[in-house]
């Protein structure tokens, strides 16, 4: 559960300490005598040894004798963990009798009442910590929250709704009644409580954050939202909340919104390397480069973030995002250990390869392969990326052949060269490399929807071609690449009609030529020719360099 940041145990928010409320009677002997030692020292080895009942009784002995509250909370907390209450409250009892302002005597005390369902004596021990926690500058009610996350029903919520009736004024009385509500799922109690502590304190933004936890739980991800974004709005100056907000718009894809949270929190907080850490990636992602550069340059020189190596790669990533790729090789070679470095090796030997030193390039893929061998595989599929990208698909279909050949089991493999092979109308390889993922993985959707794309595309095996994409929509209705194949399939089958509905809709999902290039073609033979023609427009306007749709485009225009 959330813990609030008005933590009063800090130093800073301490309040002067008062007067204690409770004073001991009990007198400790002047010396220890040979029995009082002995009883020391057999339950000390007693605990050692794990003879737990051997360990109270000595451990026992020595508290009653030396009224010493360390020995009665050791053999207190032993009963307890073997589940022997009464025993457990003997020793509570006389570590409270010589220890009275301890609280952790008083929660146990509290815990042991309400397990025996003692509501007096709960009720009891929960205001002598509150108490004591006051004379001591905390807060006993978000102390007496904590300690209840350990017991179990419903007893601790009626001793907190107790409590709550004696302090109906105190915003963190109904705040520890929200987290012990929330504890028990009971969420509408919690609701309301933390509802309550808000009203009470409204500058206080924790309960916001609180309430938000709660609509999560009870699964209304639209009511934690507008909870998170009204509290957002009265609270500006919350780096909690702040920063709470921005990772919810930053989980939907709403990266500047996101940044803008993340800088509002940093305000408050300026020492926090983390919250910095999120604003330098949200500033790549956004392309804000002159806040993204001074953020990974800062990170960088700052001796406390412990993560220099990540900034050094985000300043690769920066340079390469620019354009700049001399640079950004630089960059990443600073990169000497860490979770990226491998990562920035392997962008090393892609840029190196796009600058034209393509020898240099193969080289540092070998070297990584050997180096970082659990990615040898993947590293193949890299390799051979570039190279079909840079146009040299033959030589990619060699590093394809080397890999399977050293990974003959690897499906990822089999179905990254299946795709080459079907860029290069090799039907034959495409399919058995397809076929080969489906024999290992019978469901792979991606598998089935390639192999009944390029049946349906590059031969006349239409009707096994639909079969194969259509298990594949089973399983994923929603994906614009299959609907985009089950459209172009059905073309093929000569059914123009309901090929229309599942290329307009892959084409309402995602903005890709290759859709564009299908369903421009298909409207255009359903003689729909001034849709196609502003279809491709728009297309070759966002992807001019696409083959597949210029090919298309000229074999109508």
């Amino acid at each position: 559960m959330l813990k609030p940041d008005r933590e009063t145990g800090t130093e800073e928010n301490q309040a002067p300490p008062r007067e204690l409320p409770f004073q001991s009677t009990a007198v400790p002997p002047e010396q220890l005598d040979k029995e009082l030692l002995y009883n020391y020292l057999a339950g000390e080895i007693s605990v050692r040894r794990g003879e737990w009942e051997s360990a109270y009784e000595h451990l026992m002995a020595a508290s009653q004798e030396a009224k010493d509250p360390v020995a009665a909370s050791k053999a207190a907390r032993l009963a307890w963990r073997q589940g022997e209450m009464q025993k457990a409250g003997e020793a509570i009892a006389l570590w409270i009798a010589y220890q009275p302002n301890s609280l952790a005597a008083r929660q146990l005390a509290l815990l042991k009442a309400l397990r025996s369902q003692d509501m007096t004596e709960a009720m009891k021990q929960a205001r002598a910590s509150i108490s004591i926690a006051d004379a001591l500058g905390k807060d006993g009610f978000l102390l007496l929250g904590s300690a209840l996350a350990s017991a179990k029903g419903e007893s601790k919520i009626r001793l907190m709704k107790n409590l709550v009736r004696d302090y109906p004024d105190n915003a963190h009385a109904q705040y520890a009644l929200a987290l012990v509500a929330s504890q028990e799922k009971k969420y509408d109690d919690a609701l309301a409580a933390a509802d309550a502590a808000s009203h009470l304190d409204p500058d206080w933004d924790i309960p916001y954050l609180l309430q938000v936890q709660i609509h999560a739980l009870r699964g209304d991800e639209a009511a934690a939202e507008e909870t998170l974004r009204n509290a957002a709005r009265k609270h500006p100056d919350s780096a909690s909340i702040q920063e709470a907000y921005g990772r919810l718009l930053m989980q939907q894809k709403k990266y500047a919104e996101a940044l803008k949270r993340f800088q509002q929190a940093l305000k408050q907080k300026p020492q926090d390397q983390e919250l910095r850490y999120l604003i330098g990636v949200l500033a790549l992602q956004t392309e804000n480069w002159e806040l993204a550069r001074s953020t990974w340059e800062m990170l960088r020189d700052e001796p406390r973030f412990q993560k220099q190596d990540e900034a050094w790669y985000f300043l690769g990533q920066l340079e390469e995002l620019q354009g700049n790729l001399e640079q950004a090789i630089k960059n990443y070679q600073h990169v000497k250990n860490g979770r990226l470095k491998n990562e920035a090796l392997l962008r090393v030997a892609i840029l190196t390869g796009k600058l034209g030193n393509l020898t240099e390039s193969r080289e540092l893929f070998r070297n990584l392969r050997i180096t970082a061998p659990h990615d040898a595989a993947q590293t193949y599929v890299t390799e051979a990326e570039l190279l079909k990208e840079m146009g040299r698909t033959d030589e990619a279909l060699d590093i394809y052949d080397e890999a399977i050949r050293a990974y003959p089991e690897d499906t990822d493999l089999r179905y990254a060269r299946g795709l080459l092979a079907a860029d290069l109308q090799r039907v034959d390889l495409a399919e058995q490399d397809f076929k080969a993922v489906l024999r290992r993985k019978p469901d792979d959707t991606d598998a089935l929807n390639a192999l009944g794309y390029t049946l349906a595309d590059l031969t006349d095996r239409y009707q096994e071609a639909f079969e194969y994409i259509n298990a594949a929509y089973k399983q994923s209705p929603d994906s614009p690449a299959i609907l985009d194949s089950m459209g172009w399939v059905l073309y093929r089958l000569g059914n123009t009609e309901q090929a229309l509905k599942y290329l307009q809709k892959a084409a309402e999902k995602l903005d890709d030529p290759e859709i564009a290039a299908h369903l421009g073609e298909v409207l255009w033979v359903t003689g729909a020719r001034d849709k196609a023609r502003k279809i491709w427009k728009q297309a070759i306007e966002s992807h001019p360099d696409n083959k597949k749709l210029r090919k298309t485009v000229q074999r109508f225009l």
